[in-house]
């Protein structure tokens, strides 16, 4: 039977994590379940206590740490007493998984065990999907979601962290997650890692689960552009070697901060120049 932990890294109340908890069944699996607080108010900690049982462990940050800094955290805190664990899953606050959801998905890793990281696929709370696979276009320097026929043998570019299973050796291996973007690309400097190291990165499309979009930071807000902004700066910059040139990577963030600018919304126009400003002044982490 595998050792395997859920992680699940929380930035505001219970009530979207209470449905993410209830909605993982696994007949075939024990599975015990971490729930990292993130640096949220300590109302929102104590609501989370309520949740704690058995099998359900309440952790804290003193600080909120992001998505890659909270699932490291996360990550550090099981291996102390569990260095024997083989697999880890993340699933968002805001997902619902399905019935032997993580049980598929470990089999499916079971039977290639050169793959790091397997997500299903991500419909949003319309059906429509959200996450089908990504692959890069590195000659645009632009990811290209549910990608459909590009997809080779359900070898993926990229990963999702909103619901992803990870070989517990293969990411401690690699380093876990790029803490210096917080948020956002997080996932792409961690596939990067794991191709890298000859590891698959995999998506298994007969598996869903359902994602509420963006509820951490408020889908299309002025703070989530400023980090797509910003990170997709240094990944496609770090990353230029390939195929794309230099000024390749400024296409799709220029674009984007412009598009605001049009559409008169000045909070996310000033965020997205100060992201590209950052970018060059090299400042990562927390804004």
């Amino acid at each position: 039977m595998p050792k395997i932990f859920v992680i699940i890294v929380n930035y505001k109340s219970e009530d979207d994590i209470g449905d993410a908890i209830s909605s993982i069944e696994e007949e075939n699996l024990n599975i015990n379940i971490l729930v990292l607080d993130n640096g949220s108010s300590p109302g929102s900690l104590n609501n989370l206590y309520r949740l704690k049982t058995d099998n359900i462990e309440i952790i804290s940050s003193k600080n909120n740490l992001g998505f890659a800094g909270g699932v490291n955290f996360s990550f550090r805190y099981i291996m102390k007493d569990h260095n024997d664990i083989d697999y880890v899953f993340l699933l968002n606050p805001d997902a619902l998984s399905t019935k032997n959801l993580i049980f598929n998905l470990y089999n499916m890793m079971l039977g290639d065990k050169s793959i790091a990281a397997l997500s299903p696929k991500i419909l949003d709370m319309n059906n429509n999907d959200w996450y089908s696979g990504a692959v890069i276009d590195w000659k645009q320097c632009c990811v290209i979601n549910n990608p459909v026929a590009r997809i080779d043998n359900n070898k993926v570019d990229l990963f999702n962290g909103c619901a992803v299973l990870l070989d517990a050796r293969k990411f401690e291996k690699s380093g876990g997650f790029n803490e210096d973007t917080f948020l956002y690309s997080d996932e792409a400097f961690l596939s990067m890692k794991f191709l890298e190291l000859g590891y698959k990165v995999a998506y298994f499309p007969d598996q869903i689960i359902h994602h509420k979009v963006s509820h951490s930071v408020g889908n299309g807000g002025a703070l989530k552009h400023y980090y797509i902004t910003r990170n997709h700066l240094y990944f496609f910059t770090e990353y230029r070697k390939r195929e794309n040139s230099y000024l390749a990577a400024y296409r799709r963030p220029l674009k984007n901060t412009l598009w605001h600018l049009k559409h008169l919304n000045f909070a996310c126009f000033l965020l997205g120049i100060k992201a590209i400003i950052h970018f060059h002044l090299g400042r990562k982490g927390k804004l």
